[in-house]
């Protein structure tokens, strides 16, 4: 079973990856800005040389270092709970996310990103598609791990 979560969660990831540099590829070569929905929103080409909210801007060697120390740990991650396949989607999701933005960051020193929504005339930081897998990954890890503390503690309960 582990040896076919194993294979599953490399196809997953690499797939997600893949996809990620993809649209990567084709945002730095065509695209500067395209309004999708009026005032909600658009397609806009940013390089981003920090981490959310233009934390750590032109920190480039702090944040490598920091997504090495998170790779680090969601392999490990991985590696322990391949029997659980909620768990191993969610984090494959977060790997596929942040191997995006680590081969982005240690190649070119910054993130592409593009996605742009204004919600409630608020600009929101401009983000993508890797940021969006290491988002869903983690809400599916924290309500997966909610879940399960949950139940052992109705096992205890039931005692």
């Amino acid at each position: 079973m582990k040896k076919r979560n194993c294979l599953l969660v490399i196809i997953l990831v690499s797939v997600l990856l893949g996809l990620d540099l993809f649209i990567k590829y084709l945002v730095s070569s065509y695209l500067t800005s395209i309004n999708i929905i009026d005032n909600f929103f658009s397609l806009t080409y940013v390089l981003n040389d920090g981490a959310a909210f233009s934390l750590f801007a032109s920190r480039t060697y702090i944040l490598i270092l920091i997504a090495l120390m998170c790779l680090l740990f969601i392999i490990y991650e991985l590696k322990n709970n391949l029997d659980d396949r909620v768990l191993s989607v969610g984090y494959s999701l977060v790997l596929a996310g942040l191997l995006g933005n680590f081969i982005d960051r240690l190649l070119d020193g910054y993130i592409v990103d593009y996605l742009s929504f204004k919600i409630f005339g608020y600009n929101y930081p401009i983000f993508n598609f890797a940021d969006m897998l290491i988002v869903l990954g983690v809400i599916t890890v924290v309500i997966k791990e909610i879940f399960k503390e949950r139940g052992r503690k109705n096992e205890v309960r039931s005692k």
